[in-house]
């Protein structure tokens, strides 16, 4: 629960402003290439489907079996964004996805001889070898601009590796880093220092980036590779301690070195849909199965503050830096409109009365922002939006504050239910929100919401 007023004034050192990265058109392993590629194995893997018909049965039973092939494989991974495409690789994937087919086709009528499941999996094999060569083909003449972050061992080894072989769709135009000791040679340009890569991509526009090593902390690149992936820019980066086969589901072999895909930024559009359509419906719920509870927050609320109102209005930043006015059930009327928006802990101050800190202590002080994630100013879950005069100074001194804005403000949050609420750290807070934001998923929406419900009905002040 966020503070409506407050005595602290908190300044910090003015951070220089980041360099902007412009977006680039992608192409061929960029978001366009991905989709054709994904287009063609689906058309491919429907038609080895439908030939299921040849074997006898009816179109319905037909139709079903394309439906659950397609549907399978996508569930199994077979259509994600890969650099290296194999269809040995896919073999096993492949084959559970069949069995699960058939055992749901057999469930629902639609069952057909085992030989022809079989016959399935061979097809889908040997027709995704073939997609796989004619894309390995187009890929030579599209690959995309990479820029390989670090000048190291391992990073020459990765700007050796894509240059050789254009099957990887990555070509790469140049290193940052510092020039090498021992071997000056390198198999790319050296752009220039980790320290001015803001200006190489501004300048350079690649397509991708691979993090290898550069000989700075990792905190030092957060903020430039968040904006590469808002912009549309491929991130990769290569796990420390590869040599100890680190386990990650996404890691892939370029030249014998592993390297991860980062999650696109930002998200996909299914993630904003399912999101505002949970906030909708917990909205919408909410306000029908709560409406006693806010008449009676209301009424006591009006009987404790008079003539000031029920309800206390607060601009707040949002969803891309914009502003929005927040509501609250009034816990204590301000002296001021700036004392309001400058001040930050009203936990100890005697102007609230018993009814404000019973709404706050049970954070039902809280309940009039259902409106504003109906108007979808907030969400129900996300990083608690602050006011204009706090977001200014904790952008100046926090790293990776106004990354919290790539999402809605939250009614409650990742760390709220840690306990960052109040008076506590702000840099803790930057680092749990920008988790959630990075690991987004239904499920942690709905674990987060539980956690709070549990956290309100304990009624503990804060």
């Amino acid at each position: 629960m966020q503070q409506e007023l407050g005595s602290a004034t908190l300044v910090g050192p003015a951070r220089a402003p980041a360099v902007a990265v412009p977006a680039r058109p992608a192409t061929g392993n960029g978001a366009g290439g991905a989709v054709r590629g994904r287009v063609v194995l689906a058309a491919s893997d429907v038609a080895v489907a439908a030939l299921s018909l040849l074997a006898g049965g009816t179109w319905a039973a037909m139709l079903i079996r394309v439906a659950g092939t397609v549907l399978a494989f996508t569930a199994a991974g077979l259509y994600r964004s890969r650099l290296r495409r194999s269809a040995l690789d896919d073999l096993p994937r492949l084959f559970v996805s069949v069995c699960v087919v058939a055992a749901v086709c057999t469930w629902l009528g639609a069952a057909a001889p085992a030989v022809l499941w079989f016959a399935a999996v061979a097809g889908a094999t040997v027709s995704r070898a073939v997609v796989y060569a004619l894309l390995g083909r187009y890929r030579g003449g599209a690959a995309v601009p990479t820029l390989v972050v670090g000048s190291g061992e391992v990073a020459v080894r990765l700007a050796e590796a894509l240059a050789a072989d254009p099957g990887y769709g990555l070509a790469p135009i140049g290193l940052v880093g510092p020039p090498p000791l021992a071997d000056p040679a390198l198999p790319a340009a050296l752009l220039g220092s980790v320290d001015e890569l803001d200006t190489v991509i501004t300048t350079h526009r690649p397509g991708a980036v691979i993090v290898a090593f550069p000989g700075i902390a990792d905190a030092a690149l957060v903020g430039t590779l968040r904006r590469c992936r808002q912009s549309g820019i491929a991130v990769y980066v290569v796990p420390r301690l590869f040599d100890l086969a680190v386990g990650h589901a996404g890691v892939e072999l370029v030249g014998g070195v592993p390297v991860a895909r980062m999650q696109p930024e930002p998200p996909r559009r299914w993630r904003r849909a399912v999101k505002r359509a949970m906030d909708i419906a917990g909205a919408l719920t909410g306000l029908m199965l709560l409406w006693p509870v806010f008449a009676a927050c209301a009424l006591a609320v009006r009987w404790e503050s008079g003539r000031a109102g029920v309800l206390f209005r607060q601009e707040r930043i949002g969803l891309d830096g914009k502003p929005f006015t927040i509501l609250k059930f009034r816990s204590l009327t301000p002296a001021s409109a700036e004392e309001s928006q400058v001040r930050w802990n009203i936990r100890t101050d005697d102007r609230v009365g018993p009814v404000g800190r019973i709404l706050r202590g049970t954070s039902l002080d809280e309940l009039p922002q259902l409106v504003n994630v109906l108007r979808g100013e907030m969400s129900l879950v996300g990083p608690r939006p602050e006011r204009p005069y706090f977001v200014e100074q904790f952008t100046r001194t926090y790293d990776g504050y106004p990354d919290r804005h790539r999402v809605p403000g939250g009614i409650t949050g990742w760390a709220q239910i840690h306990g960052l609420r109040g008076d506590t750290s702000i840099a803790d807070r930057v680092r749990f929100d920008n988790y959630y934001v990075e690991n987004w998923s239904p499920v942690l929406d709905l674990k987060i919401i539980v956690r709070t419900l549990g956290s309100m009905l304990s009624i503990r002040r804060r």
